[in-house]
């Protein structure tokens, strides 16, 4: 899909991969303001206005623009995208009656359900709606996550007025960033390589398109597993957060040195499969975890705790990107991610969720 895009906009894959970093930096921008918001209007609100954001920006990217315009409108995009990553998290958790690590498992399976059906579902349809794919099949999504938003329950009151901490301090809690680190390596990670997986194999292995797009949709896919296992196994053994932590880093850097060996397909397949596992299990734990620290800012503190892993795509992104122009069609780009991913296991913190 990238290569087409580059045709299509007359660029190199380079540029293309910045259509990923405006989004996600669209998303850094917004993530505390958009967490105050959800605490002041309710996530229910908010939700409904990220999606009609994210439907107005696929909606004019779909128009045969130039590459300029279409950076602008992927950053629109990208502000409905954070604004209701946010919502949708802080709705789930809400009710009194749910474990927040159970509860944030499941929403996080069930909202990177979209991007890894994307990763398989986009490519066949490039035969017919070509370089449009991705927007329309996004324009689709979002009419009818529209309708389902606004379906749902009120959100529930917050009781009194909510806590209005300041960024600063946000930013410099030591909970939200270990939590944040956390995420940087599993979150941000995942989407770094569910962005590029799909180029890799079709570059060093010579998939087709089809194979590669179903392949590397494991890496979103896999999450759907992951993330509610991961919520599931911190409600029923606190205690052994680190070691569940500790052994999700060591599968998802096997993960991705498998795809960045690029041996054969069923190694592949064990690999993308590996990376979605892994990346989606400490989800619930660091959600979670950052709504524990400030119950009554619980949207501004998931803000500031996400902004490490949308930083991480942020910069990633494009790096990872610019090694395809090197030898190994990625490979390098690929093992780097693996050695960090690798590395992080020295600055696991000692978790303790209840």
């Amino acid at each position: 899909m990238e290569a087409l895009l580059a045709r299509h906009y007359g660029t190199d894959l380079a540029v293309v991969g910045l259509l990923t970093t405006v989004l996600f930096f669209a998303e850094l921008a917004i993530m505390v303001p958009g967490g105050r918001a959800i605490d002041r209007l309710g996530a229910k609100r908010v939700g409904l206005a990220a999606i009609l954001l994210s439907l107005a920006g696929n909606l004019m990217l779909a128009v045969n623009l130039g590459v300029v315009a279409a950076l602008v409108l992927r950053a629109l995009a990208g502000l409905g995208v954070g604004l209701g990553f946010l919502a949708g998290a802080i709705y789930a958790q809400q009710d009194p009656r749910r474990n927040p690590a159970l509860a944030g498992g499941i929403y996080g399976g069930v909202s990177l359900s979209g991007g890894g059906l994307a990763l398989g579902l986009v490519p066949p349809l490039v035969g017919s709606l070509g370089w449009r794919a991705p927007y329309l099949s996004g324009v689709a999504v979002a009419v009818l996550a529209l309708a389902l938003v606004a379906a749902c329950p009120p959100t529930p009151g917050p009781g009194s007025l909510p806590e209005r901490p300041r960024v600063i301090a946000l930013m410099r809690d030591p909970v939200l960033a270990r939590l944040g680190a956390i995420a940087a390596v599993s979150f941000g990670f995942s989407v770094i390589l569910g962005n590029w997986v799909v180029t890799l194999l079709e570059r060093a292995d010579g998939l087709g398109r089809i194979e590669a797009g179903a392949i590397g949709s494991l890496i979103l896919i896999m999450g759907i597993v992951g993330r509610p296992a991961g919520g599931a196994l911190v409600r029923v053994s606190p205690e052994l957060a680190p070691r569940m932590m500790a052994g999700s880093f060591l599968l998802g850097a096997s993960g991705v040195a498998l795809l960045s060996l690029s041996a054969e397909v069923s190694l592949d397949v064990v690999g993308a499969a590996a990376v979605g596992l892994a990346a989606g299990i400490p989800f619930g734990a660091t959600m979670a975890g950052a709504t524990r620290a400030y119950p009554r800012a619980a949207g501004a503190a998931v803000g500031a705790m996400n902004t490490y892993p949308v930083l991480t795509i942020v910069c990633g992104a494009p790096l990872v990107g610019l090694t395809f122009g090197l030898p190994g069609h990625g490979r390098i780009g690929f093992g780097v991610v693996a050695a960090l991913w690798l590395c992080a296991l020295a600055v696991i913190p000692r978790l303790r969720l209840r």
